[in-house]
């Protein structure tokens, strides 16, 4: 069976921080690395400033690399693609760059060379060929909420090996939670990360996984299987694993996936009652059952169900991004706010993800 290991970690501090990760390696099925080049996949879903909370914290990436480093590998590969940004990303605002640097570590441009993949229900977008061409894969992902996904973890963190605003038109094709998800497994299985960690030292509720609220969590999780990590990080938050989209449809795909056993503590000890969660929108069962063969029927009529994102005025700066992200071009920049055609709004939220101003409402968590 998987083992997750899950140990507290109170602050962002090296020493603490390093001697947690090799606790972590030494009951997770680290993988043997000797040798080995390595690719690290952080979650930079923005390159805004470590303070936020957004991204993987630098420092937790740094105890990873320097594990890796230990434990024999040849060379290590850094790398994410937000978004927004294109080539020449570097990661520089979190913090993670300058990490790379120290660690002499390399980073890798996800744009250079990708290679045009097909992935669930033949969707296709180009991928970083770095997770291909890398001996072992390792995904330090960050805990938070999602708004369309309810949680985002080790396995979600794998769409990042799409670059830049070649993720968001793949919304289009995958317009429920479901399909999205069946998308997100498609593109993780290309090449299963051998180890994943998880940083939930503070990890973000509510509104995640950009305008939430940080939530001292105190805690780092890793596995050999990014499933069963995401199950604990679930279970952490509150809740049943089987309303989590990607877990509920990977166990479909392969029942007992996301199974996990605690060699330290359990997922069920460290669970936090009041953590604010995004509410679930459980399907009808005619619904469910039609869903595999009605698929752009069902996904258009599940989308108009969900709440359309809401603009607040008053605290948008008018800076574009949401427009520039919007996969459906259902935004528009008029004078003075931006408009939204809720008929054309496919209910993605990557314009939520990635406004900076906290400008953008989808609805109020549990």
């Amino acid at each position: 069976m998987n083992k997750v290991a899950i140990t507290k970690c109170g602050k962002y501090e090296y020493e603490l921080i390093k001697k947690a990760v090799g606790l972590l390696a030494d009951n997770s099925d680290f993988p043997d690395v000797k040798g080995k080049t390595v690719l690290v996949k952080p979650n930079i879903l923005s390159d805004s400033k470590m303070e936020k909370n957004i991204t993987t914290n630098p420092l937790v990436v740094k105890a990873v690399i320097e594990l890796l480093k230990e434990k024999g590998a040849e060379r290590v590969w850094c790398g994410d693609s937000p978004g927004l940004p294109g080539p020449k990303f570097k990661g520089e605002g979190c913090g993670i760059w300058s990490v790379v640097q120290e660690t002499g570590a390399e980073w890798v441009d996800f744009f250079d060379g990708a290679k045009e993949t097909v992935f669930w229900n033949g969707v296709k977008a180009p991928q970083c060929r770095f997770v291909s061409e890398a001996d072992i894969v390792v995904s330090v992902s960050k805990m938070k909420t999602h708004q369309l996904m309810y949680a985002t973890g080790a396995v979600k963190n794998m769409f990042g090996t799409i670059p830049g605003l070649n993720k968001s038109p793949m919304h289009l094709y995958a317009r429920s939670p479901e399909n999205f998800a069946k998308l997100i497994l498609s593109i993780y299985g290309t090449h299963k990360p051998e180890w994943s960690v998880m940083d939930g030292i503070i990890s973000m509720e509510g509104a995640g996984p950009a305008n939430g609220t940080l939530r001292q969590t105190g805690l780092l999780l890793a596995s050999s299987s990014a499933l069963a990590l995401d199950r604990a990080e679930a279970v952490i938050m509150g809740y049943d694993p089987k309303d989590i989209p990607i877990l509920s449809e990977a166990e479909k795909e392969e029942k007992g996936s996301t199974d996990a056993s605690y060699p330290l503590l359990s997922a069920e000890e460290v669970a936090i009652p009041d953590f604010r969660r995004v509410e679930v929108k459980k399907r009808g069962i005619v619904n469910s059952l039609l869903l595999p063969f009605l698929t752009r029927f069902f996904d258009k009529k599940m989308a108009e169900r969900r709440k359309a994102p809401e603009f607040i005025k008053e605290k948008c700066r008018k800076c574009r991004k949401c427009v520039d992200i919007c996969p459906a071009k259902a935004l528009r920049l008029d004078t003075d706010h931006i408009a939204i055609d809720t008929s054309k709004c496919i209910r993605c939220y990557c314009c939520h993800e990635m406004c900076p101003f906290d400008a953008i409402e989808i609805e109020k968590p549990n």
